[in-house]
């Protein structure tokens, strides 16, 4: 297979991504509402293309902005997990400096003239010095806190402005410059397990709501802290990007996936199709997890799929998922857990089920809305590691009980067979929605957690930055290349990489100017990435 198959939405260029753009109804109504005036919370596990759908809607507004005159300004909160908050408004102080800094570049590339003496002069942050802003220095400080045991000495309180001064400025922009309005994209914002971040980010997008500015954010399912002061049903329409894969064209969806990112492979997946769909399936919506898959298929036959379906999602998925007690120990217990619970209890039960049932077949469970608080908290980690989609709440159970139905990953429960493909097979073609293994308020399985509490994660911030930055390089995702001359210069830590210089990169051999650069964006990406989940 392609060793390039797997390609991020941050390695495309801004013109292309419309090029990769799979035009299926549901995506196009997810687009469709990205560009409008609503508030929008974006949600789904990690792959799905939640950055996709955003660039590509920032990517049309851009085509119609002479026309349509709707301005798109796209921030990335990817850097979030490198804020050391010495006081509790830091982060706010970051997040409203980002925001101004991207209006303004935004504004600055369609030549748009920013009025003067209005309150778009409040997010400018005074008179540049050396071809950069005070607001500017103001987000750059703040995200090199990092490197201080105290945090950011940054002097921008002052020159930041609060919610009320930036939604003016954003209303006198849109008079002055005759725009209709501002389409915020928030990528990156939810921060997995600090929730004192997420709470701040919510309550600012509430407070930006106004006619001239709306707010699209991109979140995780299973680790999004909204606070008291959002309500995600009243002050944002939630929008889910998970695909569906009871749908009558959802195989021919995930083909055309595969096909904008590699055409060469129409010819093999055309000749075995039933094998494809066996992997597409397996993935259950999520077009990352289908690309890594189908990157590892060495010959694209029947007997190669299966060994990759049996590798991937007996022991690869769960290795990821487990992971998440290194970088956060905290959580140890819940991970776990959930682990046991879905590999020893819910797996067996769903399999058992439809090897012994001949007609409506399933892979879902339904948790009692009383059951322990623990215990919902866990099944949302594991929707955000993918092994579960979030479930339908209110959904009634036997005798009338209310709970949430999820749908456990297809992958998942195929691996359990000796013939994953022809097992799979026979479970999609059956499966029901109504089929359910129940687990009420008091089931066995939940003993575990009875007494757990999860600790308080406020605090925890620091250290669980610090234990990030002191983790091995190989725990990055970069070529064998990039490594051995990462480790060759004599690095070790993720911390001593984010500190480098491009200087530093070009010491190893046949590294030059052009390479040190693309070495330094690729390892920036990768930290990037593992530090924001």
């Amino acid at each position: 297979m392609a060793s390039d198959l797997f390609i991020r939405t941050e390695d495309i260029r801004q013109e292309e991504v419309l090029s990769y753009l799979v035009e299926t109804r549901t995506d196009r109504e997810l687009i469709n509402s990205l560009k409008g005036r609503s508030p929008i919370i974006l949600k789904g596990s990690r792959g799905v293309g939640k950055s996709f759908l955003m660039r590509a809607a920032e990517a049309e507004l851009q085509k119609s902005f002479h026309a349509e005159r709707v301005l798109p300004v796209y921030v990335t909160f990817a850097k979030a997990g490198l804020i050391r908050a010495n006081t509790p408004d830091k982060f706010m102080l970051w997040m409203m400096s980002k925001i101004c800094n991207a209006t303004v570049r935004a504004a600055s590339t369609y030549g748009l003239a920013l009025p003067e003496g209005s309150a778009i002069a409040a997010i400018q942050g005074g008179g540049a010095i050396g071809g950069i802003s005070q607001m500017e220095r103001v987000e750059q400080a703040l995200e090199d806190s990092w490197r201080t045991a105290t945090g950011s000495e940054a002097q921008g309180d002052a020159i930041v402005p609060e919610s009320d001064t930036l939604r003016d400025a954003v209303e006198d922009l849109c008079r002055h410059a005759n725009l209709k309005r501002i389409c915020l994209f928030v990528d990156e914002a939810a921060h997995v397990f600090i929730p004192g971040q997420q709470r701040q980010f919510f309550t600012l997008m509430r407070d930006l709501r106004s006619p001239f500015l709306s707010v699209k954010a991109a979140v995780y399912p299973g680790a999004t802290s909204y606070g008291e002061s959002f309500q995600p049903l009243h002050d944002a329409t939630a929008l889910s990007v998970d695909r569906v894969i009871t749908e009558s064209d959802y195989a021919s969806n995930m083909r055309l996936v595969v096909f904008k990112q590699d055409p060469s492979l129409r010819e093999a997946i055309e000749q075995n199709g039933e094998v494809f769909d066996s992997l597409a399936y397996a993935a259950t919506g999520n077009p990352r997890t289908l690309l890594q898959t189908m990157r590892r298929v060495t010959k694209f036959n029947r007997r190669n799929v299966q060994d990759v379906i049996r590798e991937y999602y007996r022991e690869e998925i769960w290795s990821e998922h487990s992971s998440l007690t290194e970088r956060y120990p905290g959580h140890q217990e819940l991970i776990d857990w959930g682990r046991n619970f879905i590999e020893n209890n819910v797996l067996s039960t769903l399999y058992s089920r439809n090897r012994r049932d001949k007609g409506e077949k399933t892979s879902f469970l339904w948790v009692h809305r009383d059951a322990p608080h623990a215990v919902r908290e866990a099944l949302r980690l594991l929707s955000y590691s993918g092994i579960l989609q979030e479930g339908v709440s209110g959904v009634k159970g036997t005798r009338s009980q209310i709970g949430t139905r999820y749908m456990v990953n297809l992958g998942c429960l195929c691996s359990l067979d000796s013939e994953p493909v022809s097992f799979g097979k026979e479970v999609r073609a059956a499966l029901s929605v109504k089929r359910f293994a129940e687990y009420g308020p008091n089931h066995p399985a939940f003993q575990p957690l009875d007494d757990f509490a999860l600790p308080g994660s406020e605090s925890e911030g620091n250290q669980a930055l610090d234990a990030q930055l002191q983790r091995s390089i190989g725990k990055l995702d970069l070529t064998e290349f990039q490594l051995k001359s990462l480790s060759g210069l004599g690095f070790k830590t993720i911390g001593e990489v984010l500190s480098a210089d491009e200087k530093d990169f070009m010491q190893a051999h046949y590294v030059g100017p052009i390479r040190s650069r693309k070495m330094r964006n690729s390892a920036m990406a990768a930290v990037f990435e593992y530090l924001s989940g």
